[in-house]
This record gives structure tokens, sequence and C-alpha cells, in this order.
């Protein structure tokens, strides 16, 4: 790029959907997110909970094991807040989201009303990811909720006798 040019991730689709789901620390105990539109969303250093606008990003979301607590569109044990891509930010606001991820078509939000996105914006910050490319929408969300913890307890074989020689009981008869 010339010195002097803008950065406008428009101009240059290509190498924007390579920086798609890139993560820098963004300071403050916050870090940058790209999303698939070419934003640049500031995110909270760990995201705990998660609002899907649609049940196919909600359903992505479960298969990577993220703390999905609402979904526009009904998914099985998860809180209803609205009709598929048409969230109720009330409803949203309610559930206290982390960050909200929506589905994105040809670089924009694939919501009914695009005036939901600010709406939404001033709830939590708000992440798109492009569901025309699975594999690459999967490894954005992956790169969003970073890993997942998951905490099984260790099963240990309980002894029926400490260790040791064997235990030799004396007969009584």
């Amino acid at each position: 790029m010339r010195p002097g040019a803008t950065d406008d991730p428009r101009r240059y689709p290509a190498r924007t959907s390579a920086l798609t789901g890139l993560i820098s620390n963004a300071g403050g105990g916050r870090r940058a997110f790209v999303d698939a539109t070419g934003a640049s969303v500031a995110l909270p250093a760990a995201i705990r909970r998660l609002v899907a606008t649609d049940a196919a990003v909600g359903a992505l979301l479960l298969d990577l094991d993220a703390s999905l607590v609402g979904s526009a569109g009904a998914l099985d044990g998860v809180a209803q807040v609205g009709a598929p891509r048409a969230p109720d930010p009330a409803a949203v606001a309610a559930l206290r989201p982390d960050v909200i991820v929506a589905g994105a078509a040809g670089r924009a939000y694939d919501l009914t009303d695009p005036r939901l996105v600010d709406a939404l914006r001033r709830v939590a910050p708000v992440v798109a990811v492009d569901m025309g490319r699975p594999t690459a929408a999967r490894a954005d969300l992956r790169a969003l909720i970073g890993p997942v913890v998951v905490e099984r307890s260790a099963a240990r074989p309980v002894p029926d006798r400490p260790p040791g020689p064997p235990v030799t009981r004396p007969q009584l008869w």
C-alpha cells in the first residue's frame, strides 16, 4: 500500500478475509477480533456468556462447547431471545452476555433489520461469522471463545484394602 492511502477493508476484500478471526491484544485487558464483516471488535479478555442471533450460529457454538446462554430461534436447552435473525435487544440484555454472535452474508450482518446491530452493540460486542463458509466460521468461533476448559474429576480406583502385603485374618474356629 502506498503511503497516505487509507486501509479500508472494503477495498481489499481478499486481504481482509485472510484476517478474519485474527485476535490481538487491544490493551486494558481487552482483545481485538476481526470479524467476517472486516470490523475490528474489542472483546473482553474472558468470554463466558454468549448469545447467538439465530439457531444455526447457536448450534455451531454448542458444537464447540461454548457457553451459549441465549439464541434467537429455538435451540433445546437455550433461552430464546426472539425470532431467528431478529433478536429482542431487551431479552438479550437480560441474559448479560459477554459477546453476541451473528451470522454474516456478503460481508454484512444477516439480521432482518440492520438497525438491530446498533441496538445489540449497546448490550455487548457483536461479532459476525461467515456462515456461508462453515470451516472459516468454526475457526473464527474457536479463536473467539478460546480453548474450552472442561473440568473433569479424575476417577481413581479406590482400593478395597490398603497397599502392602495381603492381610491375613486368623481363623476363629
